[in-house]
């Protein structure tokens, strides 16, 4: 038996986990426990009201802003430049290229952010055309101020990714914990300082977010250094692996921008609903699919940059067999006992059995998406790895335009369900043409 349970063992964990996924993989389960706190605060102490349509609604602008200009692009790029570097033992060349990073994330988003402050009553309207006139101003005060989180973020992000790179995953996968306690602080400030506490709440988390992953490098033996180069051959390599991936970027934010702006037309709470669905469902995504793609990222990268295509393939393959049981597992979970988890984790106080209803209905339907769109990030991650950011793009961009059709199509008949439907089509389409074009890129026999 224990022969059986040890073969099992390493059959999901052995390889994937050895490089960092067990680790990372717990992290992210706190960092989720937490947000499943802070969703129970949300529901039973805000309900599915306009508060919490606004709070949710402003994130929209800041997270789309700091996606796009800086974190995934600034991940996609850095990364294998960054490792092949190391990889090659130019360590100065490392350290200059992590210092110059450094500067130029956050001074980039500090730029953007004060344009979208001075546009922001313009982009609001875009994001809910559907609140009223009270409603709107309070969406603009909100997101303003949230737009100090990108700046904070674009300097976390960027040691992350050092982090990532460096194989150091204690930091990198604690921060979200921090930012989640700050959130989950910021509801109990409602009472007492109205709906500004919930931004106090955000933006202290993100100030958590970067002291721990600054004491995660300041403990490493890596140290950014040397002038801050702007024309610094490998930081042009860097933007220019950028550039496609800010493209193609803003597709995952744009795709729940769109289904913010469809739900604020429909039943009042509609947009928490969608949120609270969105956040459980991707649960698994983050503990499977994000983890192992992260932990793998760095040892892809250093293969390829040594041009070692059997370990490319080892790393790959070791990733790719555990997620698909596991997140198999877990769609099949949210289907069968999602009513189940939406009532023990948010029924009560304001949010009733009706909500508790919908948000399970929604949830089993995006609980279909679960295996593609781990995959994805799988795949994603091996391209980059290859320096190739286009192909990930080819892929995803046209896929918003079916996203936003599917679900104008779908919505008179399935309501808020039409959202989830959308999403799980585009997303497994996506990842078969991903997992096509890869296995082509990579020349393996059918």
């Amino acid at each position: 038996m224990d022969t059986a349970m040890q073969k099992i063992w390493d059959y999901l964990f052995g390889s994937v986990f050895r490089r960092g996924a067990t680790l990372l993989t717990a992290l992210t389960f706190a960092s989720y426990l937490l947000g499943l706190v802070r969703d129970m605060l949300f529901a039973r102490m805000l309900g599915a009201g306009r508060l919490l349509d606004v709070y949710n609604a402003a994130f929209i602008v800041p997270d789309t802003l700091l996606n796009v200009f800086v974190a995934g692009a600034l991940a996609a790029a850095f990364v294998p430049v960054f490792t092949h570097l190391l990889a090659r033992e130019r360590s100065d060349d490392a350290r200059q290229l992590a210092a110059t990073m450094l500067v130029g994330a956050p001074g980039a988003m500090l730029v953007i952010g004060i344009l979208a402050l001075l546009f922001m009553p313009q982009i609001a309207g875009i994001v809910a055309p559907g609140f009223s006139p009270d409603e709107m101003a309070l969406l603009i005060r909100m997101s303003r101020f949230m737009l100090l989180s990108p700046i904070l973020f674009a300097l976390s992000n960027t040691l992350g990714s050092i982090l990532v790179s460096l194989e150091r995953f204690v930091g990198y996968g604690t921060s979200p914990i921090l930012y989640n306690i700050g959130i989950i602080g910021g509801v109990f400030l409602v009472p007492a300082l109205g709906p500004v506490g919930l931004v106090i709440g955000t933006v202290g988390g993100a100030a958590l977010h970067l002291c721990t992953r600054i004491i995660a490098l300041w403990r490493s033996r890596f140290r950014p250094s040397g002038p801050i180069d702007l024309a610094h051959p490998e930081f042009r390599q860097v933007l220019k692996l950028m550039i496609p991936r800010m493209a193609g970027q803003p597709v995952e934010q744009i795709t729940f921008f769109l289904f913010t702006n469809l739900a604020s037309s429909l039943a009042v709470g509609s947009i928490a609903i969608l949120s609270f669905a969105r956040n459980f469902q991707s649960v698994p995504v983050a503990l499977f699919g994000i983890s192992f793609s992260t932990a793998v990222f760095a040892s892809l990268s250093r293969a390829a940059a040594l041009n070692d295509d059997a370990a490319f393939m080892r790393a790959l393959k070791g990733a790719a067999q555990p997620l698909a049981l596991v997140t198999l597992l877990s769609a099949a979970f949210y289907m069968i006992a999602g009513r189940l988890v939406i009532d023990l984790f948010l029924g009560g106080g304001r949010f009733g059995s009706e909500q508790v209803a919908a948000t399970a209905r929604l949830l089993a339907v995006f609980a279909l998406s679960i295996p593609a769109e781990s995959f994805i990030h799988l795949f994603v991650r091996a391209f980059y790895a290859l320096k190739d950011t286009w192909t990930p793009i080819f892929i995803s961009v046209p896929g918003l335009g079916l996203i936003w059709a599917l679900a104008r199509a779908l919505i008179p008949s399935l309501g808020i369900n039409a959202l989830g439907c959308a999403y799980v089509i585009s997303v497994s389409i996506e990842a078969v043409a991903l997992f096509f074009l890869l296995r082509r890129r990579l020349r393996i026999a059918h």
